[in-house]
């Protein structure tokens, strides 16, 4: 199975848009998200009331583990949410299963590397190094879809902007992935600016909540969403969702 739970109503908003967050640290107890269930169905309700639909889970994987000692713990995870869930009835977002993966060399020589992807689909969130990017980096994302056919989705570009050379973010940009953007950076005062012309300039593919728990990053999918269309940039709000809706809908690339 590739969703952890689909037994949801479809959320609605007032201005007809549905959002799926592709990026939330929901899972209790597996990395720096969310320490237990009561956390992760806190997040769960918050969105769903807001219009989230669909969250995939993206705890991080690190090379400090394999990718089978990984899924492992992932497993109990979300068994333990499951749990949890069953016992408080409550109007829910469906949870699809994913991981943010933090790029090393020879990832994409991993042979378990596509479990890794959002459901069983060929997209898989990837966090690249916070140090300037080599051509090696470079070349292996070039390399996830012709060799391994998984489209690697840039996680959170506009962390790394200040430390990367224009010229190597634009050969990423070259590249086939897609860009995601934390809801955060639309909304908050310093970086709004910016992120209104990377936006303009249809830079960014996906927004994602990087919802840690309800204080440290708490879901604001769809605060980012309501600041894209303040802007009168309703159809950019309209593309971010069906992108969202094409990556989860658990159907590969032809």
């Amino acid at each position: 199975m590739d969703t952890i739970n689909t037994d949801t109503d479809m959320a609605t908003t007032s201005n007809g848009l549905v959002y799926r967050d592709v990026h939330c640290h929901l899972l209790p107890g597996i990395d720096d998200g969310c320490k237990s269930a009561e956390e992760s169905i806190a997040i769960m309700k918050t969105a769903k009331q807001n219009g989230v639909e669909t969250i995939v889970a993206t705890p991080h994987y690190y090379p400090n583990e394999t990718i089978a000692e990984f899924l492992a713990r992932r497993t109990q995870a979300e068994n333990i949410l499951a749990e949890a869930v069953l016992t408080n009835d409550f109007n829910r977002p469906a949870l699809l299963r994913g991981a943010e993966v933090a790029y090393h060399n020879g990832l994409i020589y991993d042979e378990d590397l596509a479990e890794l992807c959002i459901g069983s689909s060929e997209y898989m969130l990837l966090e690249l190094p916070f140090v300037p990017w080599t051509g090696n980096v470079l070349s292996d994302v070039r390399n996830f879809y012709t060799s391994r056919g998984i489209i690697p989705i840039i996680a959170h570009l506009e962390r790394y902007l200040d430390i990367q050379d224009k010229h190597v973010v634009d050969e990423l940009l070259d590249c086939d992935v897609l860009i995601q953007m934390n809801a955060g950076y639309i909304t908050d005062k310093a970086s709004k600016r910016h992120a209104k012309k990377m936006l303009k300039d249809g830079v960014v593919d996906l927004l994602g909540s990087d919802s840690h728990n309800m204080s440290h990053r708490p879901p604001n999918l769809h605060l980012g969403f309501e600041q894209i269309l303040d802007w009168k940039m309703y159809d950019i709000a309209e593309r971010l969702c069906k992108n969202a809706e094409m990556i989860t809908n658990l159907k590969r690339r032809s």
